[in-house]
């Protein structure tokens, strides 16, 4: 089963998700699609690598997606963090936002985290 699969096999087992989660699932979606087909890429460049012996020759490394794969999954309560959150009735923490937010924020004329 590829991620994408995955990820919507969970979409239909996870009963809270509502409409109001479609953006959310969408660019979820989305993101699983850019991890399977980094997937196929690798596995092209490792083929090609062993036809003469050389090194794999990846594009830059995607360091990025699985982590923010993730941390989508766990506010869609989709991971065991995320849904004992929501059994507490807490939404999954949010990253607080850096000093230099702030601000940002403030000088923009709202108000400072």
């Amino acid at each position: 089963m590829n991620l994408v699969e995955a990820t919507e096999e969970a979409f239909e087992a996870a009963t809270h998700l509502t409409d109001a989660d479609a953006g959310a699932k969408a660019a979820l979606l989305a993101l699983a699609r850019k991890i399977d087909a980094w997937d196929v890429i690798v596995d092209w460049a490792f083929e090609d690598a062993s036809e003469d012996d050389s090194r794999p020759k990846v594009p830059a490394n995607d360091n990025v997606s699985i982590s923010a794969y993730l941390k989508g999954c766990d506010q869609l309560g989709l991971t065991p963090a995320g849904r004992a959150a929501l059994s507490k009735g807490a939404a999954p923490a949010a990253p607080k936002a850096s000093s230099k937010m702030a601000t940002l924020t403030a000088l923009q004329g709202g108000k400072s985290a």
